[in-house]
């Protein structure tokens, strides 16, 4: 299967055959919409590849996943294909939770590892508040508590046939968040870069500053001003910081040329 023909992977720009790749998690219940302005923002050298999963967009016919361990199974498999170049995993929101359990499932089966890892609003992967039961919420409890949040469209959450097709990938989204099983293993090889909010209500300094534990190698941590939607306004700010990181990593990731 190509790239150009792979269902997980979404082009929002022409490949650009650049020296790296950075390949993109949206938050619970995202699509590949969710990097929109990625796609203009990252500079030609840096392949964009952003990850659409089961149950939404192209694949809304097909069951979401709701289990971690599958999820990462299946996606050790379909994006073997996408490490043939230095890449980076980069997850937004509950995104960056998978982006990090495939990091850890990528390094145990032998795969190329990522050069860099980015997670954006999320808690370290050991301080996920894993009972918080999101996913089992009653529609209107889940609708309050994703607008507070403020990441997904108020059309999708006032528009009940709008939201009829959202809800299954939202809330089996979550799942695969709220009940993956943390284990203790060894701090990943690669650096680590975590991008925060100082009032975002889904996370605290501290469990953003917890993501230095996952690491044997660099970490950092840039705190912007306001709430969730700090990933929308700062993003161009986002955008050069990790272009600017995956080709520094890169370039210090032994055989890290094509």
């Amino acid at each position: 299967m190509s790239i150009s023909t792979n269902p997980w992977i979404a082009r929002l720009r022409p490949a650009s055959g650049g020296r790296y790749r950075l390949i993109c998690f949206a938050h619970a219940g995202g699509g590949a919409a969710t990097f929109r302005g990625f796609a203009q923002d990252l500079p030609d050298d840096v392949d964009l590849c952003v990850v659409r999963l089961p149950g939404r967009e192209s694949r809304l016919r097909e069951l979401p996943v709701r289990k971690m361990g599958e999820l990462v199974g299946l996606l050790e498999e379909a994006l073997e294909e996408l490490l043939d170049v230095p890449y980076g995993l980069f997850g937004y929101c509950s995104g960056a939770l998978t982006a990090f359990e495939l990091a850890r499932r990528l390094r145990d089966g032998g795969h190329r590892p990522p050069a860099a890892l980015f997670a954006c609003a999320c808690p370290s992967p050991a301080l996920v508040l894993r009972g918080s039961g999101v996913h089992e919420l009653s529609r209107p409890d889940l609708t309050e508590h994703l607008d507070a949040l403020g990441i997904i469209p108020e059309t999708i959450l006032d528009t009940p046939g709008l939201f009829d097709m959202f809800e299954p990938s939202v809330r089996a989204d979550y799942e695969v968040y709220e009940t993956d099983e943390y284990a203790d293993a060894a701090p990943l090889d690669l650096p680590v870069s975590v991008f925060g909010a100082t009032n975002d209500p889904s996370t605290t300094v501290p469990t953003l500053l917890d993501w230095r534990t996952e690491t044997s190698k660099d970490f950092s941590l840039r705190l912007f001003p306001g709430d969730h939607g700090f990933f929308e306004k700062d993003r161009r700010v986002i955008t050069d910081a990790v272009a600017a990181e995956l080709r520094g990593a890169a370039a210090r990731t032994p055989g890290a040329g094509r």
